[in-house]
C-alpha cells in the first residue's frame, strides 16, 4: 500500500510549521508515507520550515515541491502529479492532525479496498480571541463551509456522495479516481486573495455521477481552527457570494416560470430573506439577521453568475486535462 499526503499552501508558513510537527508526531505501522508540500507561489519562509523537518520521521519521506500558479487547484493538481501513491491523503496546511490520523486512514483503505473516496472527522480548533455577536460556531445558524466542521462520530460508515461530501481540509481518495475521472478544475476553489470556493463541491458532484459512496473515517480527525481575519462580515459575505457562483454553476435550475432566464422562485428566496433580514434586525437578533443577510447574497451570486459573460465551456473544464500553463 503506497500512501501519499499533499498539503498545497500559500504564504502560510506559520501554520505549515505547526502541521508538519503534527505530521511527525503520527505513530503508524508498517507504512513508509512519502508528504509532498506544494508551496503555491510563497514569499514567506515556508521553504525554509518544510526543509527543517527533512528527516524529523523515519517512515515519513517529506518533500518541498513549487507550484507557481496562483490557486489551490493548480497545487493540489501538482502534488497529484508529483506524488508516486496510490492513496492520496489531502490535508490543508492550517489542519493538526488528532493522535492516530493516519493509522486510521490506513486501517480504513485496508478495510474498504475497493472504496475510491474517504473523508476524516474535522473538529473545530476553538478561536483563541472574541467571537463578534453575530457569529456562532455551532447550531443551525453556523455557516460550515467556512467554520469547518464534518463530526459524525468516532467510527466508520458509508455515505453517499451525492449528499454530504468529504472535505478537503481532510480527505483521501485514490489515484484511479482521478485517472478515470479528472483533476481537481483550476476553475474553482481558493486563490490568493479571491474567495471563489467549490474546490471539494465541484470535483464530487462530478465524481458522484460514477462514484456512489464514500467512507467517512472518523478515526481520521483534524483540528481546524477559524482565523481572526475570517471573523469579519466582509470575509462572510464574499464567501457567501461565492458559493452562489459555484452553486450556479454547477446546478441546473429548472422553473417554468422565468425573469430574463432565472427562475422565478429565484426572486421569492430573496425576497423571504430580505423579510427575515428586516424581521431579526427588528428583533435585534445579530446572529440570526446576519444569517439571512448572507443568505441573500448567495441568491445575488446565483444571479451575478448568470450574467457573467467570461464564463466558458473550456474554462469550466478545465479538469479533463491537466493544465501545462507555464
Amino acid at each position: 500500500m503506497k500512501i501519499s499526503i499533499i498539503t498545497p499552501t500559500h504564504n502560510r508558513s506559520e501554520y505549515i510549521d505547526m502541521m508538519l510537527q503534527s505530521v511527525i508526531s503520527q505513530k503508524f505501522i508498517g507504512q513508509t508515507i512519502e508528504s509532498l508540500v506544494v508551496d503555491n507561489g510563497s514569499k514567506d519562509r515556508t521553504k525554509d520550515v518544510v526543509e527543517s523537518y527533512y528527516g524529523k520521521h523515519p517512515a515519513i519521506n517529506l518533500r518541498y515541491v513549487y507550484e507557481k500558479n496562483l490557486g489551490c487547484n493548480y497545487a493540489r493538481n501538482t502534488g497529484i502529479d508529483e506524488s508516486t501513491g496510490d492513496w492520496l491523503i489531502f490535508f490543508d496546511d492550517d489542519v493538526i492532525l488528532h493522535e492516530g490520523c493516519i493509522q486510521a486512514y490506513i486501517d480504513a483503505f485496508a478495510k474498504y479496498p475497493d472504496m475510491l473516496c474517504f473523508g476524516g472527522r474535522i473538529k473545530l480548533k476553538q478561536p483563541d480571541f472574541t467571537l463578534p455577536d453575530w457569529l456562532v460556531t455551532t447550531g443551525e445558524y453556523m455557516r460550515s463551509m467556512i467554520v469547518l466542521s464534518l463530526d459524525y462520530g468516532n467510527g466508520n460508515a458509508l455515505y453517499d456522495l451525492s449528499g454530504q461530501t468529504p472535505m478537503t481540509v481532510n480527505m483521501a481518495v485514490r489515484r484511479t479516481a482521478f485517472e478515470r475521472y479528472g483533476y481537481f478544475s483550476t476553475y474553482f476553489g481558493l486563490s490568493g486573495k479571491k474567495l471563489m470556493p467549490g474546490a471539494d463541491y465541484e470535483l464530487f458532484s462530478r465524481f458522484s455521477a460514477s462514484i456512489s459512496k464514500w467512507v467517512y473515517v472518523g478515526g481520521a480527525a483534524v483540528w481546524h481552527p477559524l482565523k481572526k481575519s475570517q471573523a469579519t462580515k466582509k470575509y462572510f459575505r464574499q464567501r457567501m457570494f461565492g458559493v452562489g457562483r459555484v452553486t450556479y454553476r454547477l446546478q441546473k435550475f429548472e422553473a417554468k416560470f422565468t425573469i430574463f432566464g432565472l427562475p422565478l422562485y429565484f426572486f421569492t428566496f430573496i425576497a423571504k430573506n430580505l423579510w427575515l433580514w428586516l424581521k431579526f434586525s427588528m428583533l435585534r437578533k445579530p446572529v440570526e439577521k446576519f444569517y439571512y443577510h448572507t443568505e441573500m447574497l448567495t441568491y445575488f451570486g446565483c444571479v451575478y453568475e448568470h450574467f457573467y459573460k467570461k464564463l466558458v465551456a473550456g474554462e469550466v473544464e478545465s479538469y479533463k486535462k491537466r493544465d501545462t500553463a507555464s
